[in-house]
């Protein structure tokens, strides 16, 4: 009997030390998150865990990693990945901003999105590297595009609108989540965000991919919610509050029997001042702070949404972030509030 219990001790040591691609970290499930884009650094790391977060969400573009077909430059995002796993911190990556060589769709005469081909193999690429095994280390979330399928503007409203349409999307789901997928086969993989907050257009976005029998090939629906300076609880003509949002896309995976998904938020916020962000949109800083709880109230009490990601942290004084050069906000005390009162949520 000592000698099983032993080489079970054995065995279970080199599953969980060896094979970094299963659900190491504590707290997994703990629904909250930021937001960073090119700045993952020590002091973040000290923010996240000062406001008891467990997740971040990593921005780097495609087009810095890999300015040439084939020609890659890990430095950044393999010390990003290393940082967060060595801190016990879980990471989404979205696959973003394509390089010019691999733009292969054309909307309002210009090419503006990359070719299922060329998403998938960079899908490949990443996913590969960050599988947990072959040493650099592990992401455990990946978003199939950022915002760019649902925010291009040329300066006319109508052409915009008509390069905002999930038929540019559609071909570039299934051959990138397929890729991702046999990269590191643990790894959740989502669609890009819906950032558009328009409710028709987020109702009909979301009935293409159903229509089109996308469902499959993503784990979790997600939008973004940026209103200017208005209140998440209330819509403003074609725009939704932010329960409506999440209800709207709810009720259209409801409709295809898809209902047990779950959505992710993985950006909302509110600038309160014009650094890098709309000067028409400020809110005082206790305004952010009410805003950015208010969302997370709606989030946990939906039972829908299982995790949201605040935009941003650590970022100077970018209007959005909660941390400025002089220091924290209140709206990081009012998180770090919530997230102590809160720290998970019911399914």
């Amino acid at each position: 009997m000592a000698l099983i219990i032993l080489l079970a001790s054995i065995a279970l040591f080199y599953y969980y030390t060896f094979q970094p691609h299963t659900i190491l970290v504590s707290n997994y499930n703990q629904p909250y998150g930021m937001t960073v884009y090119n700045n993952l650094h020590q002091q973040t790391i000290k923010d996240l865990q000062q406001l008891d977060i467990h997740w971040v969400r990593y921005q780097q573009n495609w087009s810095e990693i890999e300015p040439q077909p084939g020609h890659y430059n890990w430095q950044q995002l393999d010390a990003a990945v290393a940082l967060a796993n060595a801190n016990h911190i879980h990471i989404s990556f979205p696959l973003q901003t394509a390089p010019a060589w691999a733009l292969r769709q054309t909307c309002a005469n210009r090419l503006v999105f990359p070719g299922p081909d060329e998403m998938a193999a960079y899908g490949s690429a990443v996913a590969q590297r960050y599988n947990g095994k072959d040493g650099h280390g592990y992401i455990e979330s990946y978003e199939i595009g950022n915002e760019e399928f649902d925010s291009l503007w040329t300066g006319k409203w109508d052409e915009s609108i008509s390069c905002r349409q999930p038929h540019f999307y559609g071909p570039i789901l299934q051959p990138t989540y397929k890729a991702i997928k046999a990269a590191s086969p643990q790894a959740l993989v989502g669609m890009a965000s819906i950032w558009w907050v328009n409710a028709l257009h987020i109702q009909q976005y979301m009935q293409w991919l159903y229509q089109h029998h996308l469902e499959s090939f993503f784990d979790f629906a997600n939008f973004h919610y940026y209103v200017c300076n208005h209140d998440p609880a209330s819509a403003v003509g074609e725009q939704p509050s932010f329960e409506q949002e999440w209800q709207i896309i709810h009720n259209v995976m409801k409709q295809y029997g898809d209902g047990q998904k779950p959505i992710w938020v993985t950006e909302v916020g509110w600038n309160i001042n014009g650094v890098d962000q709309d000067a028409h949109c400020i809110v005082s800083p206790q305004t952010q702070a009410n805003y950015l709880v208010k969302t997370a109230q709606v989030a946990m009490d939906s039972h829908v949404v299982r995790r949201i990601f605040w935009y941003t942290i650590d970022r100077g004084n970018d209007g959005m972030s909660i941390t400025q050069t002089n220091g924290p906000l209140p709206a990081f005390n009012a998180l770090q509030s919530f997230i102590h009162n809160y720290p998970t949520w019911s399914p």
